[in-house]
């Protein structure tokens, strides 16, 4: 082999290795990128999911508790509400409220609704006997009512709503039992559709107790809106009583 073959040889060998070193550099550099990027996207959800803000002082509005506060929803915190303590020869029972306040990478506000009822036979060791979590960026808001005449049912009232969204709040009547201390919802929707129609359209809210087997419910006409179109049924507000044992619904006397 002559000597100027292997001057060709070299000079590609050396070529070749510039071409391998610029290969694997690019490719160092571009595992750098990717988990440095992936890196960037951890770092975004860790901060996002961390940004939960400190609860408030404890307020007693468990039915409609915001995370937002003042005429311009200025104050914007995590918050908990709290029930009085309602005392019955069947137990003792309370309810509290908390608004989770939360903000993205964008300083964008959300909040989220938790509901708890406390249930204690003697007053000393409560215990948790219902839970209702809102989604995302949903509001969820509890009433108690108080116990029946003889101690043996406590009637507690639901809300949930959507704080991102113009919505009615869509409530719900439920039931515990002392003895059982279970939770059951009294199917008051389908009472009101035997007795208004299907297609109506109105609000409700829990009065008390009427009797110990009869709870009084009040129904009123919606706001008007132009989202949709509205169904009314309910001309002035009126109270009908609820049966539990049967299921129906009767005018009550003013």
């Amino acid at each position: 082999m002559s000597q100027m073959d292997l001057r060709l040889m070299s000079q590609h060998s050396k070529e070749n290795c510039h071409l391998s070193l610029a290969f694997f550099s690019r490719l160092i550099c571009c595992r750098f990128v990717i988990h440095a990027s992936s890196l960037k996207i951890l770092l975004a959800f860790t901060l996002f999911f961390s940004a939960t803000l400190p609860l408030a002082g404890q307020t007693p509005n468990t039915a409609f508790l915001s995370c937002w506060e003042g005429k311009d929803r200025s104050n914007f915190q995590s918050r908990r509400a709290k029930t009085p303590t309602a005392k019955s020869s069947g137990g003792f029972a309370y309810a509290e409220a908390i608004a989770e306040a939360t903000k993205d990478m964008g300083e964008a506000q959300f909040c989220k609704n938790k509901v708890q009822l406390f249930y204690s036979k003697d007053g000393s060791d409560y215990k948790v006997v219902y839970e209702k979590a809102g989604l995302e960026d949903q509001g969820v808001g509890i009433r108690v009512l108080g116990w029946s005449h003889t101690g043996s049912q406590l009637l507690v009232e639901v809300g949930v709503w959507g704080y991102d969204r113009d919505a009615d709040v869509v409530k719900s009547a439920l039931a515990l039992d002392s003895t059982t201390r279970q939770v059951h919802e009294l199917p008051l929707a389908d009472a009101f559709e035997r007795v208004l129609g299907k297609d109506c359209e109105y609000d409700s809210s829990i009065v008390g107790w009427s009797s110990d087997d009869s709870v009084l419910v009040r129904v009123a006409k919606t706001p008007a809106t132009t989202r949709y179109n509205q169904t009314f049924c309910v001309d002035k507000p009126t109270v009908y009583a609820f049966n539990l044992q049967s299921g129906n619904l009767q005018r009550s006397a003013p």
